[in-house]
C-alpha cells in the first residue's frame, strides 16, 4: 500500500487541477492557456487507459549513498472513467466504482473493501474528466527536448501548505497536448516520478471493469471495512 497514495495523488493533481482561475495574477498566462488546452482534450474522452512507470526516489541519508539503491521502479496500468478507476501496480489491484474501493492482493488471497473518500492528500484519478480543482499556482519552468519531442514543464505549487507535498512538475508534449510525465515532491524528501505511455482514449469496458467480482476469485478473503 505504500505506493497507492503517491499514485492517486499525482494522477489527480496532474490531470485534474488545471482548471485554475485564469484571472489569478499569480499564474503564468502562457501556462494557463496550455493547461486549458490539455484540460479540454482530456475532458473530451469518455475514458482513458495508460501504462506507466513509477520511480520512487528516497532521499540520501549520507552523501555517499548510492542513488540507484534508493530508487524503486514499478510498472503499472491504469483505466480511468469518471468517477471510476482501475489500477494494477506492485502486485496489487485497486478498483473503485466512485463510492467503494477494493484493494486486492492476489498473493495473500485477500481483498479489502472501503468507502472511497477524497482529501487534499488522497486523490481520485477519476477527476481526470472533471478538471475543475482550484488551489494551485503554476508557471512554466522550462521548455526542453525529450525523446525528440518538444516538452513544456509546468511547475505547480499547492496553496494549501498543509498537504504532504510542496511542488509538482508536469511535463506536457506541446504537439499532442498529452502529459508525458509528472514528478511529485514530498516534504519528507521522497520524489514520485510517473512516466506515462500508451495513452489510449475511449477504451472498451465491461461490467467488471470497475468492480471486484468475488465469484471470479474463489478462496479470496473479503475484509469489509465499510
Amino acid at each position: 500500500m505504500i505506493y497507492k497514495l503517491g499514485f492517486l495523488a499525482v494522477l489527480y493533481v496532474s490531470l485534474s487541477s488545471f482548471q485554475q482561475n485564469a484571472n489569478n495574477s499569480v499564474n503564468d498566462p502562457e501556462a494557463t492557456a496550455l493547461l486549458q488546452k490539455v484540460s479540454e482534450k482530456y475532458k473530451s474522452y469518455r475514458n482513458i487507459s495508460a501504462g506507466f512507470k513509477l520511480l520512487v526516489q528516497r532521499p540520501k541519508v549520507n552523501p555517499t549513498d548510492n542513488e540507484r539503491k534508493l530508487t524503486d521502479t514499478l510498472i503499472g496500468q491504469v483505466l480511468l472513467e469518471d468517477p471510476k478507476f482501475n489500477i494494477a501496480i506492485n502486485k496489487q489491484h485497486i478498483i473503485c466504482d466512485g463510492k467503494n474501493i477494493w484493494t486486492y492482493i492476489p498473493a495473500d488471497k485477500e481483498v479489502q473493501v472501503n468507502y472511497f473518500e477524497e482529501s487534499d492528500d488522497i486523490f481520485s484519478p477519476s477527476k481526470i474528466f472533471s478538471l475543475y480543482k482550484e488551489g494551485y499556482s503554476y508557471q512554466i519552468k522550462e521548455k526542453v527536448i525529450e525523446g525528440g519531442k518538444k516538452i513544456t514543464v509546468i511547475e505547480m505549487s499547492p496553496m494549501n501548505k498543509k498537504v504532504s507535498y510542496f511542488k509538482i512538475d508536469i511535463h506536457i508534449d506541446a504537439a499532442t497536448l498529452q502529459i508525458t510525465s509528472s514528478k511529485i515532491y514530498e516534504k519528507n524528501g521522497v520524489h514520485y516520478v510517473y512516466l506515462l505511455n500508451n495513452q489510449t482514449p475511449n477504451t472498451k469496458t465491461d461490467a467488471d471493469s470497475f468492480t471486484f467480482d468475488t465469484s471470479k476469485h474463489p478462496g479470496t478473503k473479503v475484509v469489509d471495512l465499510r
